[in-house]
């Protein structure tokens, strides 16, 4: 059998950390721009709606014109189907800016997180740089140690092999 020997505890810690920071640091970067996207595609629909709007209420304008000119019942209902189609579009418009309100909120709201998300990743850094410093400084003073120690033994051994000379 195969002895598997454990992560220390430190390196696991250590492999999360750098797991947790690639996380922030993905989601500061997309983060704001989601919603700034978010809130485009609601803009463009608003226009959209608004272009559709302003025809049908042309298409409206003429079928009036038309009713009052010809009163036949048949210009009537175009001017009914007008005026419908008309009412349907700006229900869809307003409901197009409503989404608009919401998604400039969500924009809004997002640019502290935004902040927020990039002062995590800085301290995050700033962390991983102490946490790199006190790794080497423990490997420093373990070299230190081990030098020490063989000095020790050499000296040992040296004064062992003395006596008999």
């Amino acid at each position: 059998m195969a002895i598997r020997k454990k992560p220390h505890v430190v390196e696991v810690l250590e492999n999360d950390f750098h797991i947790i920071q690639n996380k922030i640091i993905k989601a500061k970067d997309n983060y704001l721009s989601t919603h700034q996207k978010e809130y485009a595609q609601a803009k463009r629909a608003v226009a959209a709606a608004q272009k559709k709007l302003a025809s049908a209420k042309k298409q409206a304008a003429r079928s009036a014109v038309a009713a009052k000119k010809s009163s036949s019942k048949a210009a009537q209902n175009q001017l009914k189907k007008a005026l419908a189609a008309a009412t349907l579009i700006s229900d869809s418009v307003s409901e197009a800016r409503n989404l608009v309100k919401d998604k400039e909120a969500n924009l809004k709201t997002a640019k502290p997180f935004q902040r927020k998300l990039t002062a995590r990743a800085k301290a995050l850094e700033a962390f991983e740089k102490e946490w790199a410093k006190k790794i080497k400084a423990e490997e420093m003073a373990r070299k230190k140690r081990a030098a020490t120690a063989r000095k020790k033994r050499a000296a040992q051994k040296k004064a062992r092999q003395k006596p008999e000379v």
